[in-house]
């Protein structure tokens, strides 16, 4: 596809979305833009709110959404530029982009040092950004949460050949970064299919090279692994360009860089910076690839770096330059150890190498921030969970529904953009064909599920918080659900992830549309708080119709109806618990949520007629569980029959060997490998012994041989 084809079906996909929705064609680039921005790393839970305001002198103070960035401390502040023409492709000139850059700046401005309230009135949400601005930057460097600010232009607009340099000075005493999205920005993007790959040169920093020493850890590895000595100046300053996209990797990147931890770390980089060699575990970096220098000591380049263990260290660093406690020039006697991985893949990564990718972050993830548990489903894609997940959305195909004559499907997107990714060596006929079987709004990502999951779970207060923060909270349950019951994670479990998921964005629409529901209002926090709050008033032994919701893939008028009243009562009791405080603050706090449940609602008596018996749905999943039980079983059989004689009659040799198995567990791993032997399949029963005794040997460090 060329960028003239793809902006083309861009424009055409936001105006009918546009007016599916009822909204503006900008509304929905905005909208679009974001979820790209989050799927590249470069904002996490931005909130989408236009403001525009005449400050004084008539100053504009305006921008089009805002984030937090928890993981490096910064305000993001994001201005869209956007054309509703197709044929006539506009261009984005520097004096447009100091245009929006100043408007952005100035709002923030006059949040931190002037008085928002004269210019706004106090139901302007716009009051209380500012607030939450004012509140985050703090009075003294010490007590800052915004260290830094990000200012992004997104624009649908071609960037003007004149603009050579974007670069800005620091704001109030703090580091600024502008960035530009442009259209050739989104295609590439899109075509590449991947984040953008960080890539540059060390002596971008101030470094003349990256001291090593290669690992010799033999032939058969499939990555390189090195010792190396990293100058604190540099590390700091490269976290102050790249910022938390260093820390994509890391298990903790969106953690506050707060703590006994990095006070420790704050004490030696201000007073003994000649030790923090010494004192410093150091960090941990996966990369792509890596360049030398021509005597081959040195590291001159970097491709992809992740900094996968050593996020609080590397923050720390540059947080001493942005408050002014370290110069850059003071930390020439600083050094940091770092622990290497190169995986040597100079292009795209392939499935298999993002698999290969995401197991080695694990696995060095796990071993060095062994100090608190992590969850495997934490982050990684390649959790059983999420292979389960992705299997049952292909084969659970949805009822036909609103005049479509087929099925279609509910696409689990394990892996950040596979949904595109499927399409892309697809002919124009046949990505039609795909999308009407995989609709663009039925993708489930797994962030979202968490949310609408952990909403139904009346959990609302953790899902008001960050997206990294609440799937965190909400691992702990799929790991329970997969350690004790993963036969519960079948078709019926899947179709209800899907209806909750419906419920959830059905009422998102219906709230925005609401005659009671003012401008840039906190749909993010009515929506879960609403969920959470009809769960819990829902008769003793009384269910959701999650047949109907399935069958008819939409709410049933009577759940639709209460629904809405109770968005309305928790809006109002949202706004008078905040009392012109930050309902988005408020609402993150586990006393709100108490308060909420508290709170005197009366179900219709239409809504209590259309419940089901909750023994009905309990039913329906014991059916789907011994189901899925039965088929696991025969997968598995018929699994460890491929494997085929000869392997288990290595392993019983090999186990032998070791002395580690009592007599009778010995030879009934030898009894499996003469069963199939005789050219039967072993029995469920078989297997389960088979597998526990797998498992003991394992246990006792013993691996299983390559098959």
């Amino acid at each position: 596809m060329e960028i003239e084809d793809y902006r083309k079906q861009f424009m055409e996909q936001l105006r009918f979305d546009a007016e599916h929705e009822g909204t503006a064609p900008e509304t929905q680039f905005i909208e679009k833009s974001l979820e790209i921005l989050e799927e590249t790393g470069d904002v996490s839970d931005a909130m989408p709110i236009s403001v525009e305001i005449r400050g004084k002198r008539n100053r504009l103070m305006a921008f089009d959404a805002y984030a937090y960035d928890e993981a490096d401390g910064a305000l993001i502040m994001i201005a869209s530029d956007f054309s509703n023409e197709i044929d006539t492709v506009q261009t984005l000139t520097n004096t447009r982009i100091d245009e929006l850059y100043t408007r952005m700046r100035n709002f923030i401005e006059e949040s931190v040092t002037g008085k928002m309230s004269d210019y706004c009135d106090d139901s302007d949400p716009a009051l209380n950004i500012a607030k939450e601005i004012k509140e985050r930057a703090g009075k003294g460097r010490l007590n800052w949460n915004i260290v830094r600010f990000k200012f992004v232009i997104i624009s649908n607009s071609i960037l003007s050949k004149q603009v050579k340099n974007i670069s800005r000075e620091d704001f109030l005493d703090r580091p600024v970064v502008l960035n530009i999205w442009t259209l050739e920005r989104f295609f590439q993007t899109y075509s590449s299919n991947s984040s953008e790959i960080i890539e540059f040169d060390t002596e971008e920093f101030g470094c003349d090279g990256i001291q090593c020493l290669k690992a010799q850890i033999g032939e058969e590895a499939d990555y390189d692994a090195y010792l190396g000595i990293v100058p604190g100046s540099f590390l700091a300053n490269a976290y102050l360009k790249y910022g938390s996209k260093l820390l994509q990797g890391n298990v903790r990147a969106f953690l506050s860089i707060r703590g006994k931890v990095n006070r420790g770390i704050r004490e030696t980089i201000i007073k003994s910076p000649e030790n923090f060699f010494t004192y410093n575990n150091g960090i941990a970096v996966v990369a792509r690839s890596v360049r030398f220098s021509a005597d081959g000591t040195k590291i001159v380049h970097m491709r992809d770096p992740q900094i996968i263990n050593g996020g609080q260290t590397t923050a720390s660093l540059a947080n001493a330059i942005i408050k002014k406690e370290k110069m850059a020039d003071d930390m020439q006697n600083l050094f940091v150890p770092m622990k290497l991985t190169v995986l040597n893949i100079e292009n795209e990564m392939s499935e298999d190498e993002i698999e290969r990718y995401n197991d080695i972050t694990k696995k060095i993830s796990q071993c060095a921030n062994s100090q608190n548990a992590v969850s495997d489903a934490d982050f990684f894609s390649n959790h059983p969970f999420h292979v389960m997940m992705e299997k049952l959305s292909l084969k659970t195909m949805a009822p036909p529904v609103n005049g479509n004559p087929f099925q279609t499907i509910w696409y689990y997107e394990r892996s950040r953009g596979k949904w595109e990714q499927d399409q892309m060596k697809l002919t124009p006929a046949q990505r039609q064909q795909f999308i009407a079987k995989h609709p663009k709004n039925q993708v489930l990502k797994k962030e979202k599920l968490a949310k609408c999951l952990n909403a139904f779970a009346m959990n609302p207060h953790e899902v008001c918080q960050s997206s990294a923060i609440n799937f965190k909270r909400f691992a702990g349950t799929i790991d329970d659900i997969y350690e004790k019951s993963r036969d519960s994670i079948n078709e019926e479990y899947f179709k209800k992830c899907v209806c909750c998921v419906i419920v959830f964005d059905t009422l998102d629409r219906m709230v925005n549309k609401a005659e009671w529901y003012p401008s840039g209002g906190n749909k993010a926090q009515i929506v879960p708080y609403s969920i959470a709050k009809l769960m819990s008033m829902l008769p003793k032994n009384t269910d959701l119709d999650w047949v109907s919701m399935w069958k008819n893939q939409t709410l049933y008028h009577q759940l639709a109806t209460e629904l809405e009243q109770i968005a309305h009562a928790i809006h109002e009791f949202l706004m008078k618990e905040a009392d012109g405080g930050l309902v988005r603050s408020m609402s993150r706090k586990l006393d709100t949520w108490k308060k909420c449940k508290d709170l005197k609602l009366q179900l219709s008596d239409q809504f209590i007629a259309s419940l089901v018996s909750l023994q009905e749905t309990r039913d329906a999943e014991m059916i789907a569980k011994r189901a899925h039980k039965f088929n696991s079983s025969v997968d598995l059989s018929v699994e460890i029959f491929k494997l085929g004689a000869t392997y288990w009659h290595k392993v019983y040799t090999e186990v032998a060997k070791e002395a580690i198995l009592p007599y009778g567990e010995l030879s009934f791993i030898n009894g499996i490998g003469d069963y199939i032997n005789l050219g039967k399949l072993p029995s469920p029963k078989q297997c389960k012994q088979l597998m526990k005794i797998i498992d003991k040997i394992e246990n006792k460090g013993f691996v299983m041989p390559e098959s």
